[in-house]
């Protein structure tokens, strides 16, 4: 069957892997600066979703382009703002560089100074605030009262969600998913990539030298 013309393809870190081998896409990372700084897939094109313009989006007749984030979810966000431009045959990695570390697949690190490596863990999954304001209001220049009068919450609420002083709950990413047109779960999965991302730097080492596997034991 094939996939409708307005919809966002997704594509495997297998397929994606075979086609990079092969010289057919174009990969175009929308993570952060900081983010691809901090790792990337060699020779990927980045386009920060906050600085991510569909009018001015490069065509590339010969090769096919690939879009993707972190986890897939911002890379699906901007394959449906380039369908809303008509741009056809948009295809995000499924999973983002996550599933393609996850298939053993090679990316870059940034080196650091011997001194810096230690200082601080290295997070690539920002609050969810952070990527409304970022990736959302500052672009679409929606202030923060619009966005809370728009789906009907406090701006002390909007307000604290942008500082990270309060996670999203399923009921504001209804809301919000309702609003910018997303994923019902695109904005709660945001922060629960993000509380992994924190459980796992703060005590992921002592819960996997405290408990041993069942099939371990």
């Amino acid at each position: 069957m094939s996939t409708p013309a307005n919809t966002v393809i997704s594509a495997d870190a297998k397929t994606v892997k075979e086609w990079y081998d092969r010289n057919e896409i174009v990969l175009v990372d929308v993570r952060e600066t900081s983010e691809y700084d901090q790792e990337h897939i060699a020779g990927s094109l980045l386009l920060p979703m906050s600085s991510f313009d569909p009018e001015i989006f490069p065509e590339i007749p010969s090769k096919k382009v690939v879009l993707h984030c972190a986890i897939g979810k911002r890379s699906e966000a901007a394959g449906k703002m380039l369908l809303s431009e008509g741009y056809a045959g948009v295809i995000h990695l499924t999973g983002g560089i996550d599933a393609w570390k996850a298939a053993g697949y090679p990316t870059e690190v940034q080196i650091l100074p011997p001194d810096k490596k230690a200082a601080e863990p290295v997070y690539l999954c920002p609050p969810p605030g952070s990527i409304l304001a970022k990736e959302y209001l500052n672009p679409l220049k929606i202030s923060v009262d619009q966005l809370a009068g728009n789906i009907q919450i406090s701006v002390n609420a909007v307000d604290a969600l942008i500082k990270g002083e309060t996670p999203i709950g399923v009921e504001l990413s209804l809301r919000l998913a309702r609003y910018f047109s997303t994923a019902p779960d695109f904005w709660v999965q945001l922060q629960l990539d993000h509380d992994m991302e924190q459980a796992r730097h703060k005590m992921g080492e002592e819960i996997r030298l405290k408990i041993t596997p069942r099939t371990a034991q």
